[in-house]
């Protein structure tokens, strides 16, 4: 207010100066003015400085600063020392550092104990499962035919002699020898079996037959097709009856024979029947086959299943 008072003043003082008609009263006017305005501004009150009040800040979120990870420089890595572990004292005790436990091992399955040849002796070195004709003849001949019919080898009887079919696999010297067979409608001597050790140069008509009857009993013969004029045929086991064997029509073994050297050792059914040894030891080693033998039914037939061998058996 007193600053409005001193500008209305001045632009009074002003406009009487332009309508003075004596300048000497003029002059006066001015230096009165003058005087007056200054003694006037040194009466006014100096004026209180005003202060603002500081605005209120908002408050800002505080943010943590994500840490910075420090790199190690090539330098401060090489000077890195690896510091040695400590060494427990005997007054400390080490810490225990668990153990897995270790997984007990299977234990083994039981051995079975068996004096069945096909069992102990392992994995056979031959096996026949008469799937195809690899190896057996299916000619007919004037004492056998032979047809395989699914999965086995049927082989029937044409005459009352023997006859049989040779396998073409390798000479055999001590083996063990097993044949699955079924024999079908038959009565008493009507029987089968295996014919081996059957030198090439005699034209296979030398060997030894082991085999069994419909009722129920085993033999082992010599045969020497070349001595005299029908040949000879020589009986080491005469036929023996034996509880191992299926007897009757329809009934299926598995016969074996394990030769060592001048040895023979007969199965039935896994079981040891008899052993029978040859003094004279006329045929070492020779081929193998099967012969069936027709003596009361006509047109005699057995299916054969399965046959293996074994080389350098040991007896058990």
């Amino acid at each position: 207010m007193k600053k409005k008072i001193i500008v209305t003043i001045i632009i009074l003082a002003s406009f009487l100066a332009g309508c003075s008609l004596i300048p000497q009263f003029q002059q006066a006017k001015d230096e009165y003015l003058e005087t007056r305005v200054a003694e006037m501004l040194e009466e006014l009150p100096a004026e209180e400085p005003v202060v603002k009040e500081p605005a209120e800040e908002e408050p800002v979120a505080e943010t943590e600063e994500e840490p910075v990870e420090e790199t190690a420089t090539a330098e401060e890595e090489t000077e890195e020392v690896e510091e040695p572990e400590e060494t427990p004292t005997a007054d400390e005790t080490p810490e225990e550092t668990e153990v897995p436990e270790e997984e007990p091992e299977p234990e083994p399955e039981p051995t079975i104990e068996s004096d069945d040849p096909a069992i102990y002796l392992g994995d056979a070195d031959w096996i026949d499962e008469m799937e195809t004709a690899e190896y057996w003849s299916t000619e007919s001949g004037e004492l056998t035919s032979a047809a395989f019919e699914n999965g086995t080898l049927k082989l029937t009887a044409l005459s009352e002699t023997n006859g049989w079919r040779i396998a073409s696999t390798p000479m055999l010297g001590n083996a063990y020898i097993e044949a699955e067979v079924k024999m079908g409608a038959c009565r008493e001597t009507d029987g089968y079996g295996f014919i081996f050790r059957v030198p090439k140069n005699s034209d296979y008509n030398k060997g030894y037959l082991f085999g069994i009857t419909c009722d129920g009993r085993y033999s082992l013969r010599k045969w020497d097709g070349l001595a005299g004029e029908t040949g000879l045929m020589l009986w080491l086991k005469y036929y023996t009856i034996s509880e191992w064997i299926n007897e009757g029509a329809n009934q299926s073994n598995r016969i074996g024979v394990m030769a060592l050297d001048n040895r023979f050792i007969l199965y039935v059914n896994g079981e040891k029947v008899d052993e029978v040894i040859d003094d004279d030891n006329a045929y070492a080693e020779g081929f193998f086959g099967l012969y069936v033998n027709r003596d009361k039914t006509e047109n005699l037939a057995i299916v054969v299943d399965k046959v293996s061998y074994w080389t350098d058996p040991q007896e058990k």
